[in-house]
């Protein structure tokens, strides 16, 4: 509510908040009172006006429920207004989504050390655990999705902090990293899960709590349906419409990221323009970067003669198992951008594309069993469903040489 002499009093709510017992300042998005007036603004914790009404959640982990009470609210305290507002409030929750992806990249990391612990040194039938080729599978996909999960990842971050107003990539990337790496998250635990089962549920293991954490994730800033309607967005220009930028160069120093306090307009993403995919994909010489590039072709295929028509772009679901193949190539692409960088063997990326092949054809085999899904989209869907090659030779070598050195390496304190 605006009073005479220019200030304000803030009444309201604000539901699922974190930290909003304890933060230095909370921010609001609220609206002034008898207007269209947008305003984001700072309130204190500690301030009489503020009560803190309850934490929602059920764990130690503080998300708060507060109440603003005829807070005073100066211009000090206002951080924008009107559409500035608007945009300063959603851009705020791009930061927050690139936080997710890491949250459930350090989950995973932990479980993994923990299953691969427990693992090794259990015995059943007078073997170890470790000896069953179906674990090994298991332990060797999930290796395999995790490291993917930390490429992309750590890519992202160089489009992030390398954005300006004529390079907005990152609206591309940022939800992937959100959405993608932590549903990557889920997958690797599921996997774990299955190797140590009962351990998983004791009270003395990290894994108890990474189970039931893990899957928050992809479901804060935005469900990963929320994001995959916005990364939709983007896949006529990223396909169909290339244009050319400067390499972005690796970011890991720290500096000053003015762009990420003052990201702009949320509107016009359909002008964003992304770099063409396929020079990265062809700079790689590996078994399953080249089936994967046969099932890029064959989408794109898709996309071009056989589009979704009036009432399949109205089904959300069809809509989604579409972004699940579209977000597989750009996520492959910053995976094979980054592995050089980070010395990625072959070995490895080559087994990481082994589980992306598997992927592809998983989700062209739900497009093709879609009810509304046409004859000519059902042709395209079966020629994209391809098996991996198989390479039983690199596959042990992954597990030799990368996952299996991995045990004992890394305990958690108690």
């Amino acid at each position: 509510m605006a009073k005479a002499d220019g200030t304000f009093l803030a009444r309201g709510e604000k539901y699922y908040i974190g930290n909003g017992n304890e933060a230095a300042l909370v921010s609001v998005f609220g609206k002034v009172a008898d207007s269209d007036d947008y305003v984001f603004f700072v309130v204190d914790p500690s301030h009489e006006g503020y009560e803190c009404v309850k934490n929602v959640c059920n764990s130690q982990n503080y998300v708060s429920h507060f109440a603003l009470h005829d807070y005073p609210i100066t211009e000090a305290d206002v951080l924008s207004r009107g559409r500035e507002a608007w945009d300063t409030s959603l851009n705020t929750v791009n930061v927050g989504k690139f936080n997710l992806g890491w949250a459930s990249i350090g989950i995973c990391t932990h479980t993994f050390y923990e299953a691969i612990d427990h693992a090794s040194s259990r015995r059943l039938f007078n073997h170890s655990v470790t000896d069953f080729p179906h674990i090994r599978q298991f332990f060797t996909d999930a290796y395999c999705r995790l490291v993917a999960m930390k490429l992309f990842a750590l890519r992202g971050s160089d489009y992030l902090r390398t954005a300006s107003p004529d390079d907005r990539r990152y609206l591309l990337y940022d939800p992937l990293v959100k959405m993608k790496v932590t549903s990557q998250g889920e997958e690797v635990v599921n996997l774990l899960w299955d190797i140590i089962a009962a351990k998983g549920f004791e009270k003395d293991m990290y894994f108890e709590m990474a189970a039931r954490d893990i899957r928050a994730l992809p479901k804060l800033e935005g469900t990963v349906h929320v994001n995959m309607a916005l990364v939709i967005k983007f896949m006529k220009n990223y396909f169909f419409k290339a244009s050319t930028f400067p390499e972005i160069p690796e970011v890991k120093e720290p500096r000053h990221d003015a762009f990420l306090f003052d990201q702009g307009a949320t509107k016009g993403l359909g002008k964003i323009r992304f770099h063409d995919y396929r020079p990265v994909y062809d700079r790689v010489d590996l078994p399953n970067v080249r089936v994967f590039k046969r099932q890029i072709r064959t989408f794109k295929h898709l996309l071009a003669a056989a589009r979704p028509g009036k009432e399949q772009i109205k089904d959300i679901d069809f809509l989604l198992i579409l972004g699940e193949l579209f977000t597989l190539v750009v996520y492959g692409q910053l995976i094979l951008e980054n592995a050089p960088v980070h010395s990625v063997e072959d070995d490895v990326t080559d087994q990481i594309f082994n589980v992306l092949v598997r992927d592809f054809s998983k989700f062209a085999l739900q497009l093709y069993s879609k009810s509304s899904s046409t004859a000519m989209q059902r042709l395209f869907c079966r020629r994209m469903i391809r098996k991996p090659m198989v390479d039983d030779a690199r596959f042990e070598r992954v597990w030799q040489e990368h996952v299996y050195p991995l045990r004992g390496t890394y305990r958690m304190n108690s």
